[in-house]
């Protein structure tokens, strides 16, 4: 584990190195924003490990049990093969967005619960012209959850397009529109 070093920790450093610089001759004002900066850049790069730590075991351990009400949980393409099948069911254009009716068909006997559908990127509109487009709005779920032997509509709200949808990608994997 990774302590990540207080305010106060980072200005004595600080003071210790500009006298220790003071006292050899150097100059003090160059000694002291090297030293700066490197404490702060290990300031920040801890404090970003932490978070993804954080959000990776939120992640693994949503993962790792089956939901309350028993429902098995995907979170990537490669959870989804030989489970879930996505069509692209229906596109309604709007001046400011897109709203695109995905189908989710669930060939197991298992509930399926597909989570972090709103995490950046892993639910895209794609363009003719190949440009993609977030989700966006709060009406779009985090989750999809499709009983056993069954399938299940719902619609997602994209920024948007100034070209006509060609497909939907959904964690690396494109869905095409049906012309």
């Amino acid at each position: 584990m990774t302590l990540l070093p207080s305010r106060a920790t980072l200005f004595v450093s600080s003071l210790l190195i500009s006298s220790l610089c003071l006292a050899e001759g150097e100059p003090a004002e160059s000694v002291i924003k090297d030293s700066t900066k490197s404490a702060v850049s290990t300031f920040i790069t801890a404090g970003k490990n932490l978070l993804g730590g954080v959000s990776e075991g939120v992640l693994d351990g949503r993962e790792s049990v089956q939901g309350t009400d028993g429902a098995a949980i995907i979170s990537s393409g490669e959870q989804m093969k030989d489970r879930i099948t996505v069509e692209v069911l229906k596109l309604e254009p709007s001046e400011e967005s897109v709203t695109i009716t995905l189908g989710f068909k669930n060939s197991t006997d298992t509930q399926l619960r597909l989570i972090n559908l709103g995490q950046t990127g892993a639910l895209l509109a794609i363009d003719q012209a190949g440009y993609a487009n977030r989700l966006t709005g709060l009406d779009n779920p985090d989750e999809v959850t499709v009983p056993p032997k069954i399938a299940v509509r719902q619609k997602f709200v994209f920024e948007g397009m100034n070209e006509a949808v060609s497909a939907v990608r959904m964690w690396g994997a494109d869905y095409s529109v049906k012309k």
